[in-house]
C-alpha cells in the first residue's frame, strides 16, 4: 500500500527521485491519472489543482498512526533548511481510498516571497539529515515535541497572529526554566547567548519579540488577525527560530532535553 502526497510549490533541479530515511519515504514523480482514486472526495478543481504537479512524497506501507506527524516534520525541514513553503495538501491511496483526505491548513508564507523553492539534490541530503534528527528529538522529551508541534503549526497557520504566537511558544518550549519568575531575562539571555548575538539575534531582538508577546497576552493591545506595524517583526521571529533549528539539530543539542538537570545545566554553562 502506498500514500501518495503531491508536492505544492515545490521546485526541483536535479529531477532524480529521492529517498528519505532509507526509503520510508521518498521524493517521486507524480502521474495525476495513475495516482488520483476517483472518488466524490476530490472535485474537478481538486484534480485540475494536483494535474499541475510532477512531484510527490510517497509512503510506503506506512504506519497510519504515525506517518502524517512524521510528514509534518519532513516538511518542516524543508523549511528549516531551504526556507522553502513546500507543502501538501492532498493524501492519495488506490488501495484504501478511506486513506485519502484534503488537507485544510498547509505550510505558508512568512518570509518575503523572494525566497526560493528551487530544491537541488544536496539541499534533499541535508533536509534528509535534518528529518533523521527531528524524528529523534521527536521523541527526547515533551519540551522538544511540543517545540516542533508548535513550529509546525506555527508555519500552517494562515493568520498573522496566529504564527506569530505559535512561534513564540515554540521558542520558550525550548528556552525556558523550570521556574515560573523572570521568563523575559530566561528566554532573552539564552537565546541572543544561543546564536552568539549574531546580527538580528542579540538580547534586544529578543526582547523586542517577548515583550510583544506579553503585550498581547496581558491585554495591553488589542488582538487582530494581523499585528499591525509588525510584519518585520514576524519576519525576525521565524530568523531566530529557524536560527535555533539549525543549531540544536545539527549539534546535536537537542539530546540534552533528555534531562532536566542537563538541559539546565547546559544553560548555566553557556550564560548570556
Amino acid at each position: 500500500m502506498r500514500v501518495v502526497m503531491p508536492l505544492f510549490d515545490f521546485s526541483y533541479y536535479n529531477g532524480e527521485e529521492f529517498p528519505f530515511i532509507e526509503g520510508k519515504y521518498a521524493l517521486q514523480s507524480f502521474i495525476a491519472d495513475e495516482e488520483i482514486p476517483q472518488i466524490k472526495l476530490f472535485s474537478k478543481l481538486d484534480i485540475d489543482y494536483m494535474e499541475m504537479e510532477s512531484w510527490a512524497l510517497v509512503a510506503e506501507n506506512p504506519d497510519t498512526s504515525k506517518y502524517k506527524q512524521e510528514v509534518n516534520l519532513l516538511l518542516l525541514s524543508f523549511r528549516i533548511y531551504k526556507l522553502a513553503r513546500v507543502f501538501i495538501k492532498y493524501r492519495l491511496c488506490k488501495e484504501d481510498v478511506n486513506l485519502c483526505s484534503r488537507l485544510n491548513n498547509t505550510m505558508g508564507y512568512i518570509l518575503p516571497r523572494e525566497s526560493t523553492n528551487l530544491v537541488t539534490t544536496n539541499d534533499l541530503k541535508t533536509i534528509n539529515k535534518g528529518f533523521l534528527k527531528m524524528l529523534e528529538m521527536d521523541t527526547i522529551s515533551n519540551r522538544t515535541h511540543n517545540a516542533l508541534y508548535f513550529m509546525y503549526r506555527g508555519f500552517c497557520s494562515e493568520k498573522m497572529m496566529d504564527a506569530f504566537l505559535l512561534l513564540m511558544i515554540a521558542l520558550e518550549s525550548l528556552f525556558s526554566n523550570e521556574e515560573h519568575y523572570g521568563a523575559t531575562k530566561t528566554i532573552c539571555s539564552r537565546v541572543s547567548n544561543f546564536l552568539d548575538s549574531k546580527s538580528g539575534c542579540m538580547y534586544n531582538d529578543i526582547e523586542e519579540l517577548y515583550v510583544l508577546r506579553s503585550n498581547i497576552t496581558h491585554g495591553r493591545i488589542v488582538v487582530s488577525d494581523e499585528i499591525k506595524g509588525k510584519l518585520q517583526t514576524l519576519y525576525k521571529l521565524q530568523y531566530v527560530i529557524i536560527e535555533c533549528m539549525k543549531k540544536i539539530l545539527n549539534e546535536d543539542v537537542y539530546t540534552i532535553y533528555k534531562n532536566v538537570k542537563d538541559k539546565e545545566n547546559y544553560f548555566t554553562k553557556n550564560p548570556a
